[in-house]
Parts: structure tokens; C-alpha cells; sequence
């Protein structure tokens, strides 16, 4: 497989944190652009693991929330206050995912 991409979605078959983000986001939500880096920080989510991504928590939402410029034009002007909350969710919520799958 390809990784994954911003946008319609290509899964990393060794899973992780950045695979589950990328599962949280919806195609509708992100547009992948020539500058997107969200392959890379995926895989360096998953590269991570679990524990890596609790460590590097605050970075990894400070990644999607300078990722603003790619949701789409309505959400643009959504305070970057609301983005961090909303993000934050998202982060918590791949790294639980990752955590229960690696369990099981």
C-alpha cells in the first residue's frame, strides 16, 4: 500500500495512531495538496506508536491545526482555538483506537 494521504485514504498495513487519524478524518474534511505532509506524519505516528504519540501529543495537534489552509473554505474561518479542541479529539481518540487494536 501507499500510506496514507490526505483526502481518500490509503491505509498503512502496519496500522497505529496515524493510520487511525487518518480512518477519523472524513474524505470531505481534508483535500490532499502538493504540499501535504500528511503521509509522512502519519507513518510517524505509526512509526511512534502509541506511547510515542501520547509523548508528542501537543506536536501532532499543532500539525493538524497548521493544516488549516486545507479544510474546506467555510471552515477557514473557524478560530484556531476550536480547531486545537477539535483536533485534540481527534488525536486522543486515534491514539485510543490504536491502543484497543494493538490489544486485542
Amino acid at each position: 500500500m501507499d500510506g496514507i494521504r490526505c483526502g481518500n485514504l490509503t491505509m498503512h498495513a502496519i496500522g497505529g495512531p496515524g493510520t487511525e487519524l487518518g480512518l477519523l478524518i472524513p474524505d470531505w474534511l481534508a483535500k490532499q495538496s502538493k504540499g501535504c505532509s500528511c503521509s509522512d506524519r502519519a507513518a510517524q505516528m505509526d512509526e511512534w506508536g502509541v506511547d510515542g504519540c501520547i509523548k508528542n501529543r501537543d506536536k501532532i495537534i499543532g500539525w493538524l491545526v497548521s493544516q488549516k489552509h486545507m479544510l474546506p473554505t467555510a471552515l477557514q474561518i473557524v478560530p484556531s482555538k476550536v480547531l486545537k479542541a477539535g483536533a485534540t479529539v481527534l488525536v486522543d481518540c486515534a491514539i485510543a483506537n490504536a491502543r484497543i487494536k494493538a490489544e486485542q
